[in-house]
């Protein structure tokens, strides 16, 4: 187990704009072939909202980042860290609310994951995967004890500053755990967490969207 430094900081990062965000047909669009319909890629507005994001974490001290196994979110967290010489860690532990799923979250396995996606660690081995998810009663907060167990297990076992990719569900699950308070936050937005004794957190903001240069309809739900 690592011996963690305080104080650190815990960045929590919602995916941006899917393309069924936006197009009612976007399984027609190149790219979406053997998605499933809760998988959607991101939009070309996301992809550009994900460069901003990179932007905004330029010059971060990022020692770990993981993001749920979705592409929305892998695809997000792969643009964050280019050129920082580090891999995505995919966990199931953070996908969305299991309600809204059509598959298991961790369907799509580390190695398809890495055709797709160069930055997938293909070592890292998740809190939760497809066969260990548990069941959740329907309702966004029906995902809060596995987030909860998750944040728990990556916090004592990660060091340094780290970043975390989601989904309105399990980014309202993060707010709650951290601070007691289920928040939802919008796309592509930022909220930065500080960890100043072990288990001991504060929260400096949330959903910040200064880095974006399109502030309209971030879908905060």
């Amino acid at each position: 187990m690592s011996t963690v430094t305080y104080p650190r900081k815990i960045w929590i990062v919602r995916h941006a704009e899917r393309e069924d965000n936006v197009n009612r047909n976007w399984r027609k669009v190149e790219g979406s072939e053997g998605l499933s319909s809760d998988n959607s890629m991101l939009s070309q507005r996301g992809k550009q909202q994900a460069r901003e994001c990179k932007t905004r974490f330029q010059n971060a001290d990022i020692s770990h980042i993981f993001a749920s196994p979705f592409d929305r979110t892998i695809e997000t967290a792969s643009t964050i860290i280019e050129g920082k010489n580090m891999k995505v860690k995919a966990e199931g532990g953070l996908c969305e609310a299991l309600y809204l799923c059509e598959k298991p979250p961790g369907f799509w396995e580390t190695e398809k994951l890495k055709e797709k996606f160069p930055l997938v660690d293909e070592d890292y081995v998740p809190i939760y995967s497809r066969y260990t998810l548990p069941k959740e009663p329907c309702g966004d907060d029906g995902c809060v004890p596995r987030v909860q167990k998750t944040l728990r297990a990556l916090f004592e076992k990660y060091e340094g500053n780290l970043v975390l990719v989601g989904h309105g569900a399990s980014i309202g699950a993060c707010h709650e755990v951290l601070m007691g308070d289920f928040k939802y936050v919008g796309q592509a937005t930022v909220s930065e967490f500080e960890e100043y004794a072990a288990g001991r957190y504060r929260c400096n903001y949330s959903s910040c969207s200064s880095h974006l240069s399109d502030k309209k309809n971030l879908r905060p739900w």
